[in-house]
């Protein structure tokens, strides 16, 4: 199954670096997935949760990472690619409904 990854890109993720961090994760994913055939990269308006940036969601994962870093990246993509356990320092920042609502889009077929 396909993994579509998504980065925040709301203004104030993107006033944190989530542009350049998007930039970088894309090169980390290309050396593991170079066609896209099981992951892919994209970018998000706002998750709506703007306080806790830089915002990267795992779908169909349904894990939400929050105050994610450059220095975090090596971590998400190593969990992504083994299908590890969520990286529990990163998840929970968020309010549960928040998260809610993403999946609901995320899941929805329209």
């Amino acid at each position: 199954m396909t993994k579509l990854v998504y980065v925040c890109d709301g203004g104030d993720c993107a006033e944190k670096g989530s542009v350049e961090l998007f930039e970088t994760l894309r090169a980390k994913l290309a050396e593991i997935d170079p066609k896209e055939q099981r992951l892919r990269l994209r970018k998000y308006p706002c998750f709506g949760g703007c306080e806790h940036g830089i915002n990267i969601t795992v779908w169909p994962d349904r894990v939400f990472y929050s105050k994610i870093t450059a220095n975090d990246l090596d971590d998400v993509v190593d969990n992504i690619e083994r299908d590890a356990p969520r990286i529990e320092r990163l998840c929970g920042h968020v309010k549960p409904d928040v998260e809610e609502i993403l999946w609901q889009m995320l899941d929805s077929p329209y």
